[in-house]
This record gives C-alpha cells, sequence and structure tokens, in this order.
C-alpha cells in the first residue's frame, strides 16, 4: 500500500505540473521586474537590473532581435540627447528618479519662489525654490533673481508629497540636451526601487532566488546552441520556462503535499483527500498564479510544508509519549518547517506574521524546548540571506525595497513602509464577496471552507490547528484591507490572499464528509471560473486605471472581470457586455455636454441616436470603437475626452494577454496590436497545434482526465485496502 501511496503522490505532482506548465500567461510589471533580477544575477552576477529594463529593436524586419539600452545612474542616450528616467505619481506628478533634472528654464517665479525647467521636448516639471536653496554660477553664488529664461540649468532636488523643491541650483552655459522620460513608457516594468544609482524590484527577493537556478541553465544551454538571449522569441521562451521550472514546479509540489495533509485530517481518506486536493488546485486562485512569475504560491507551499512538518513532529511527539514506534526524531522535520516559514517571509516581507503564528502553534504543540530552538535555526538560513541581500544591495542589513520604491505605490510618509494604512471595510466587502475581487464569488468552494474551519475551531482535536489556520486567513485579509494598493492591480482575484488559500482550502473535507453533492456543485462552478480564468487572461485590464477596460464613474465593486471580461472572451472573441456599459456611459456623458451647449431634448435624442448607431457599426464591424471616455484635465466637471478601444476588434478566444517581457511597446509592426509579438506574448501550448483556437485547450483536457482518472483508481484501492486493515485488526486499535 505504501508503493501506491507513492505512485498516487506522483500521479498528483505530474497531473498539477502538466496543468500548471501548460499556460505561458505573458509578461507585467511585477513578473518582468523578478526576470529581470533573475537575469541580472545570472548573466552579471549583480542584484541591479539596470541592464534588463528598456528593450529595442537591434535590427530591422524580419529580425526579431532586440537590445537592451545601457540605464546609469537612471540616465540613458539615444540619438543626439540624454534621457532622464522620470517617476510619475498617480497625480500625473513626473519626479527625476536620480534627484537631478538638467534642461532650460521655462519661467521663473519670484513672487511664489519657483521655476519651471523643460526639456527638447518643453515638457515642463516645476520645482519650488526655499531659502535653504544653494545657487550657482560656475563657482559664484547667485539668486533667484539671476535666473533668466532660457538659461541652461541643473538642478538637484528632493520631493515629498507637497512636490519637488530644489537643493542646489547650478547656472551652466553648456549642457547636453536632456528629454525627460517616463520611466512607465520605456522600461518593461515600473515595479522598481531606486538606490545610490541602481535600480532593483520593490520586491523580496525569494521569487527570484527560486528562479535562478533554472534560467541558469536555460542560458547556458542558450550558449550552447547559438540563441540570443535578447531575442524576443528566446526572451519569451525563456520567462516561461523559468517559471514553469520555479513557481510551476513548486505550486505542483503544492498539491501532493496538500493531499498529505488532508490525508492526515480527513482520518485516511484518500478519495476525500484527492478530491480536495484538485478543488484547491484547479478550483481556486492557485490555478491562475501556477502560470505566472509572482509570490503568492511559493509562499502559499512554503507556509503548507512547515504547517505539515510542524504537525508531523506533534504526531511524533504524540506517538513516542503513547509508546508508539516514529521512524524519525523531530529535529529535522522541525528545522525544516523553521526553513520553510523563513522563505516565504524573505518572499513577503509581511508573511512574517505568518511565521510568528506557525512559532506560536511550534510552542504550544512541541513541548521540548530542543524542537523550538530547531525551529529558530531553520529560519536563521534565509534571515542571514535576505540580511546579505540587503546590505549588498542598499547598505544595510535591516531595510526593505519599499523604502526606496516607485512614489507612484506610496501612500504617505506617515504610513507603515509607506503603503500600509488604517483597515478600509469597504474593500473587505469587496475582496471577499463582490464581482470584482471577490474571494468568494471567484471560488464558491471556499464558502464551504468557512464552514468546515468553525467545525475545526469547536472540535478540541484541531482546534490548535483551526486557530492556526484562522490566524494566518486573518492576517492576509487585513494585511489586503490595510494596502494601498489593494486592488492588487490587473489580475481577476484577490491575490494577496493567496497564501492563505491551501489553509482554507482544508476546510472543505468538512463539506466533503457531510453535503458532497453541494460541495461538488460549487466545487465545479470553482473549478470552471477557474480554468477560464487561466485560459483566458489572469490579469484582466478592467476596473484598474484609465485604460480601455474602465467605465468613466462606475464603482469599482461593480466590475466583473470573469463575467464582463474573460467569458465573454472565450465565448464571442470581445468582452461584449463590458462594450455595452462603456457605450451607454458615452451617450450618456455626451447628451450632458450636448445639453451644457444648449441643444434641444429632439436634437439631443437624434444625435444621440447617430452616435450610437455608429458605435454600433464600429462593434458590429470589429474596428475600434469610441468607447474610453475621461474628463478633460484642468477643465470643470463637464468636459470630457473620447478615444477609441481596440477591445471592440475581436481577438483570440484563449491566451489573450499582450503584455511581453520586454515590456509595453511597438516600434513598426514590432509589438503592434495584432503582430506576431502580440499575439504569442501569452500561449498555451496546445496553441501550437491549433492557434488561437479553444481546440488548443483539448490536448490539456484529454491528458489531465486520464491521469485524474487513473489517481482517483488508485485513491479507491487505498480506501478498501483501509476499510479492510481497520477490519482485520479492532483489538490493535483499542
Amino acid at each position: 500500500m505504501m508503493k501506491k501511496g507513492r505512485r498516487l503522490s506522483w500521479l498528483i505532482f505530474i497531473t498539477a505540473l502538466i496543468a500548471f506548465g501548460y499556460f505561458q500567461s505573458g509578461g507585467g510589471w511585477n513578473q518582468n521586474a523578478r526576470f529581470a533580477m533573475v537575469r541580472a544575477m545570472v548573466e552579471q552576477r549583480k542584484f541591479s537590473i539596470d541592464s534588463y529594463l528598456i528593450y529595442v529593436r537591434a535590427k530591422p524586419d524580419p529580425s526579431s532581435e532586440l537590445k537592451r539600452l545601457e540605464v546609469s545612474n537612471a540616465e540613458y542616450e539615444t540619438g543626439s540627447h540624454k534621457n532622464l528616467l522620470m517617476w510619475k505619481t498617480s497625480a500625473g506628478q513626473l519626479l527625476p528618479v536620480n534627484s537631478t533634472l538638467e534642461g532650460i528654464v521655462a519661467a521663473v517665479d519670484i513672487s511664489t519662489k519657483a521655476i519651471e525647467v523643460q526639456d527638447i521636448y518643453r515638457n515642463r516639471v516645476r520645482i519650488a525654490v526655499s531659502d535653504k536653496t544653494e545657487i550657482r554660477l560656475g563657482s559664484t553664488p547667485a539668486d533667484l533673481s539671476m535666473i533668466s529664461v532660457g538659461a541652461s540649468i541643473a538642478v538637484s532636488c528632493a520631493w515629498d508629497q507637497r512636490g519637488l523643491e530644489a537643493k542646489l541650483i547650478d547656472l551652466q552655459r553648456d549642457l547636453s540636451y536632456c528629454a525627460f522620460t517616463e520611466l512607465g513608457s520605456v522600461a518593461a516594468t515600473g515595479d522598481l526601487a531606486f538606490y545610490h544609482g541602481h535600480f532593483y524590484p520593490n520586491k523580496a527577493p525569494g521569487t527570484s532566488f527560486v528562479a535562478m537556478p533554472a534560467y541558469w541553465l536555460l542560458y547556458h544551454w542558450d550558449q550552447i546552441i547559438g540563441a540570443h538571449p535578447d531575442d524576443w522569441w528566446t526572451l519569451t521562451l525563456n520567462a516561461w520556462l523559468t517559471s514553469v521550472f520555479s513557481v510551476g514546479v513548486i505550486s505542483a509540489l503544492g498539491v501532493p503535499l496538500f493531499y498529505r495533509v488532508a490525508y492526515r485530517f480527513s482520518g485516511g481518506r484518500s478519495r476525500t483527500s484527492l478530491i480536495a486536493a484538485g478543488l484547491f488546485a484547479f478550483g481556486t486562485m492557485f490555478f491562475p498564479y501556477s502560470t505566472l512569475l509572482y509570490e503568492h504560491n511559493i509562499i502559499a507551499v512554503a507556509l503548507l510544508a512547515a504547517f505539515y512538518l510542524l504537525y508531523r513532529a506533534k504526531c511524533a511527539q504524540l506517538d513516542s509519549q503513547t509508546g508508539g514506534l516514529t521512524n524519525r526524531g523531530p529535529a529535522p522535520t522541525v528545522f525544516l518547517a523553521g526553513l520553510c516559514a523563513g522563505w516565504a517571509a524573505i518572499t513577503n516581507y509581511i508573511f512574517l506574521i505568518a511565521v510568528i503564528f506557525l512559532a506560536g502553534y511550534a510552542l504550544l504543540c512541541l513541548r521540548k524546548k530542543a524542537d523550538w530552538i530547531w525551529f529558530a535555526l531553520g529560519l536563521l538560513g534565509p534571515f542571514l540571506l535576505i540580511c546579505a541581500y540587503n546590505t549588498a544591495s542598499f547598505d544595510t542589513p535591516f531595510t526593505t525595497n519599499y523604502e526606496n520604491q516607485n512614489p507612484d505605490f506610496m501612500g504617505g510618509t506617515n504610513r507603515f513602509l509607506h503603503v500600509f494604512n488604517y483597515p478600509r471595510w469597504d474593500v473587505l466587502l469587496t475582496i471577499l464577496f463582490s464581482p470584482f475581487r471577490g474571494l468568494f464569488f471567484t471560488a464558491p468552494i471556499l464558502l464551504i471552507a468557512i464552514v468546515g474551519l468553525v467545525a475545526w475551531l469547536c472540535d478540541p482535536k484541531f482546534r490548535a490547528e483551526g486557530m492556526l489556520i484562522s490566524g494566518i486567513f486573518v492576517s492576509c485579509v487585513l494585511f489586503n484591507i490595510s494596502f494601498n494598493g489593494w486592488d492588487g492591480g490587473y489580475t481577476a482575484v484577490p491575490r494577496y490572499l493567496g497564501p492563505a488559500i491551501p489553509f482554507l482550502s482544508l476546510a472543505t473535507l468538512g463539506g466533503l464528509t457531510r453535503c458532497f453533492k453541494t460541495t461538488c456543485l460549487f466545487g465545479i462552478i470553482s473549478i470552471l471560473m477557474m480554468f477560464v480564468i487561466t485560459a483566458v487572461d489572469p490579469e484582466p485590464p478592467i476596473g484598474v486605471g484609465t485604460g480601455p477596460g474602465v467605465v468613466l464613474d462606475r464603482p469599482q465593486w461593480q466590475y466583473n472581470p470573469f463575467g464582463e471580461y474573460d467569458l465573454p472572451i472565450f465565448i464571442a472573441r470581445r468582452p461584449l457586455p463590458l462594450l455595452r456599459q462603456q457605450k451607454a456611459r458615452v451617450l450618456d456623458y455626451y447628451d450632458r455636454q450636448l445639453a451644457n451647449e444648449g441643444w434641444t431634448e429632439s436634437a439631443r435624442n437624434e444625435e444621440r441616436e447617430r452616435i450610437r448607431h455608429e458605435i454600433d457599426r464600429q462593434i458590429t464591424a470589429g474596428e475600434p470603437a469610441y468607447l474610453v471616455l475621461a474628463r478633460a484635465p484642468n477643465t470643470h466637471d463637464d468636459e470630457y475626452l473620447i478615444a477609441k478601444s481596440y477591445l471592440s476588434v475581436p481577438g483570440r478566444p484563449v491566451s489573450t494577454h499582450d503584455f511581453g517581457y520586454y515590456g509595453y511597446w511597438a516600434e513598426g509592426q514590432f509589438g503592434a496590436a495584432g503582430s506576431m509579438q502580440s499575439r504569442w506574448n501569452s500561449f498555451n501550448v496546445g496553441e501550437f497545434l491549433f492557434p488561437e483556437s479553444r481546440s488548443s485547450l483539448l490536448p490539456l483536457l484529454i491528458v489531465a482526465g486520464f491521469l485524474s482518472w487513473r489517481a482517483f483508481l488508485i485513491a479507491r484501492q487505498l480506501d478498501r485496502a483501509h476499510v479492510l486493515d481497520y477490519k482485520s485488526g479492532p483489538t490493535s486499535r483499542k
């Protein structure tokens, strides 16, 4: 039976790995920043990613080779001028990344003590001048009255929530031509931190460390076969395979691990544990995030492994106290638990809270002080690693990437780590129940888990475990509703709750034993939703920012990324419900504008119908339609701008995400909408046989279905053997 148990675990792992590795879900700021660090560590033995930010064409068509521009101190050169990289805040303000501006004086306001500096494209940046500002003309001190419009100037400045303030103004005669270049418009990612002239990801490094071995093998294989790592297709394949053999493999290992935990909690029921593992793997956000180079699944599996190892150690101690035999002492097990918990913390610093909960669980359940020491020793390794990384990157072991990150993500200097504030209870309802980010909306199977979790809390046998699971889940929720970027950007799920998903999913065991049919119904709905999200786009551009997936003035909680974007695209190749919402809003606001201009009601109705027919014609013809509505800047609330949306153009029913690992720019036909690059920036393996077709999912369904059937047969045999064993030896179990 042990052989069949191992065989079942292998089948679970292989099935999960095939499903997770089947999808290349494309790039994005988050994953691009991590992959840039992986490349920097392997190719240059550096943590800084200056050389992996800006990609441009190396050769004209038909070549797909790219080249990386050298960035030094947040500056790079193109043609005859120098580009100064600028942060862009959520308010639209440009801030120099390296705190230095070079340009031409465009205006001087002595009354308000401010100057405006412009670049060669006449982009202006306003800078305040205070009494502490030092002004120099060469080596001679000067004052504000000596600054004239048209003069060349270099300004060293600092910024806070109020804006830019000059520290040193140097009036010069010979400056190179400069352009103020917003970083997000040219770089592959804006998820960055900047310190002492170098860029780093604004993420904890645990995910990049995990992905480094896979890319090391791929990079050296490329050298053997002569593949250029900066070729677009090589870059895309390497990013996909790096993700598969890091996040994908760890996620796949998490599924048999979950099965083993469920097996212990279910009293040895193999089929029940197997179904619970399937619901966890494919009916929750664990599925789409196993296809992306994000940290959530790594943390989830690391915390689950730490919990499982501590629970094993607890059971081993109980067996030894009751005279039972144990094959292994708890010390190595507890040490590995500490190692896994520590790795979760260096993958996202906020999960130090979960580590504290696990440490409390160890103190409560493990009676020997030596075991507590082993757990602490396990934590020590990741702690020393993160201290070494921080020292090498930021000159101190005790800091975080958040301290120097893109100001667009900062919520104010009075916030914890600049990004956390008091919890918002409206966000709580949104991330749990709304169609926009609702955990229980996108994975209704987890509603059953809440019932099971309550049952565990009432059961003395599992009360400690129930308290631990509840603590981890509640801490994730509190973190999410306190975070200034709580919506998670482009996503279909509340991704910041991802690390708590395996713990919450364990509680579905209660539903499978008490209300099997209802649990299976909820599970099937969850699996179908997650399958569509994963197959179409785990990062739908809807409800966030000012892009084509936004309806002006619509409450955020009302958006439905699954029902208005992923599912309609899978069925009709276009997000028709979203387009209808946008059309209604365009007509409504256009009518207001006509009324303000004095049009009569009959004339407005006639004009509205003309606009309606034109938009309907564009949508029916599959043309870009006038659907993107925004308020005109610096005007009163009743003036609007309207632009065309590409979402009305029929696209692919699967793999619609077109953001590449080289960024989101187009040069000529390279990277433009409909180009080879945009179509293959995301893909699934079946598309090599059935390009851009729903049929591309059939190979996965056939293979995964067959392997799942085999796994279920083995689980049934194990259950029968378990029952026979129970009946054959009642005396020995009393």
